[in-house]
C-alpha cells in the first residue's frame, strides 16, 4: 500500500487562509492526503506553521533565513505537492520547492495585481507573475479574465480554472438571507428600517477604493439616512483620509458575522482597482444584497450590468451617487437583479467546486 500523499499549502495571511485555503485542506484530508499549511503571519483556523516568507517590507531583513527554513521544511517533509497561493507571496516557496526537488508545484493565482498599479510597481509585479509561472509545474487561477492576464505576461502557459472558477467556491447555505431574518443588527447600530445601508468590504487601501468611497460620502452623501458601513477598516483608518468621521459612516473593523451584515444591507459598493474573482461580490449575491461595482476584470466575470447588478465605468463618483440614491425606490428592476445574482452565484457553489478541485489535485500528483 502506498503511503499517504503529502501536500503543503502556502498563504501569506492565516486569517484569509481560514476562508480561502482551509476548505481545500479539509477536502484533501477527507480524501486521505496529509495536508498542512504554512503562513507568513497569523495561523489559519486549522493551525499550521509560521515562516515569514512573503515579500513584504517587514520581512525583508530576514528573508534569507526564511528561505533557508523553507528549504529545510521541504527536505524534512518531502511533500508530493506544494501549493502556493497569491502572486506576491509565491516566488520564495516555489523557488525553494524547485531547488529541493519537489516534482509537483502548483501556483494558485487568486488574482493578477499588476493591473491595479502603474510605473515601476506594475512592471515589478508583472515580473513576479512571470517568475511564478516559470517555477510552477501547474497554474490555477480564479476566472477567465485572470487567465487572459496571465497569458499576456507569459504566453503559451497552461493555465487551469477549476469548475466555474473562484479560490474555493462559496458556501451558499451560510449566506442564505433567511437564516438572519431575526437579526438585531440594524437595531444594535441604531439603523432605522427606512435607512439605506451601503457596505464597503475590504482593506483600507487605495487599490480597494477605500479613499474614493470615503471622499464620496464626505462630499456627496450628506443624507444621514444613507449609512456607509465599513467592514474591515477601523475609525483610525478613516481618520488617515478624513479629518473627522462623518456621522453616517460606521466602522466595524474585522467582521466575523459578515453574512448576517450582508443580509441586512441594501447594497455592496466595490470601487476596487483590481480583483481576482471577488468574494465580496459573490457573498453579496448569495445574501441577496445588490452589487454596485467598478467595471474591471475580476468583477465583470460575475456582474453583468443591469442584469444582476450595476457596473460603474471608470469608477465615476457621480454614477455611484446616482445609483445609491436610487436605492430608495426599491423598484422591481432591483428585485429582479437580486434574483438573477442569486442564480449567478450558484455556479460557484462549494459543493460544485470541491469535487472538481480534488480531481485536479489527483491529476497533479499522479
Amino acid at each position: 500500500m502506498m503511503p499517504p500523499r503529502k501536500i503543503i499549502h502556502f498563504h501569506p495571511n492565516g486569517n484569509f487562509a481560514s476562508n480561502f485555503v482551509d476548505p481545500l485542506i479539509l477536502a484533501e484530508r477527507s480524501r486521505g492526503y496529509i495536508s498542512t499549511i504554512v503562513t507568513s503571519t497569523n495561523v489559519s483556523g486549522i493551525s499550521g506553521k509560521i515562516i515569514p516568507y512573503d515579500l513584504s517590507i517587514r520581512n525583508l531583513p530576514g528573508i534569507f533565513l526564511a528561505f533557508a527554513k523553507l528549504c529545510a521544511l521541504f527536505a524534512v517533509q518531502k511533500p508530493d505537492l506544494v501549493v502556493s497561493h497569491n502572486t506576491k507571496s509565491s516566488m520564495l516557496p516555489l523557488f525553494a520547492a524547485w531547488l529541493m526537488g519537489v516534482e509537483s508545484r502548483l501556483y494558485y493565482n487568486h488574482g493578477v495585481p499588476f493591473v491595479g498599479y502603474r510605473g515601476f510597481l506594475r512592471r515589478f509585479l508583472r515580473l513576479i507573475e512571470r517568475i511564478n509561472c516559470s517555477l510552477a509545474t501547474e497554474i490555477v487561477t480564479v476566472s477567465l479574465e485572470m487567465k487572459d492576464l496571465i497569458l499576456s505576461v507569459r504566453p503559451l502557459t497552461n493555465v487551469s480554472i477549476i469548475a466555474s472558477g473562484s479560490a474555493c467556491g462559496i458556501d451558499l447555505e451560510r449566506h442564505r438571507a433567511s437564516l438572519y431574518s431575526d437579526s438585531s443588527f440594524r437595531k444594535d447600530y441604531s439603523i432605522l428600517e427606512e435607512d439605506i445601508v451601503v457596505l464597503f468590504i475590504g482593506r483600507p487601501e487605495r487599490r480597494k477604493g477605500f479613499e474614493l468611497v470615503l471622499r464620496m460620502w464626505r462630499d456627496h452623501v450628506k443624507d444621514f439616512s444613507i449609512k456607509l458601513i465599513l467592514c474591515g477598516p477601523q475609525q483610525s483608518d478613516v481618520l488617515k483620509v478624513l479629518t473627522k468621521l462623518p456621522p453616517n459612516i460606521i466602522c466595524m473593523g474585522f467582521v466575523k458575522n459578515l453574512p448576517e451584515v450582508l443580509s441586512k444591507a441594501d447594497c455592496l459598493i466595490l470601487p476596487s482597482l483590481h480583483e481576482g474573482l471577488s468574494y465580496a461580490v459573490m457573498e453579496a449575491m448569495a445574501s441577496e444584497c445588490l452589487v454596485i461595482a467598478n467595471d474591471i476584470a475580476g468583477i465583470k466575470d460575475l456582474v453583468h450590468n443591469g442584469n444582476n447588478g450595476y457596473l460603474v465605468t471608470g469608477n465615476s463618483v457621480s454614477d455611484y451617487v446616482r445609483l445609491i440614491f436610487a436605492l430608495r425606490t426599491h423598484n422591481k428592476e432591483m428585485s429582479n437583479m437580486k434574483s438573477n445574482a442569486l442564480e449567478t452565484v450558484k455556479l460557484y457553489s462549494r459543493e460544485r467546486f470541491l469535487p472538481a478541485y480534488l480531481s485536479f489535485i489527483e491529476r497533479c500528483i499522479a
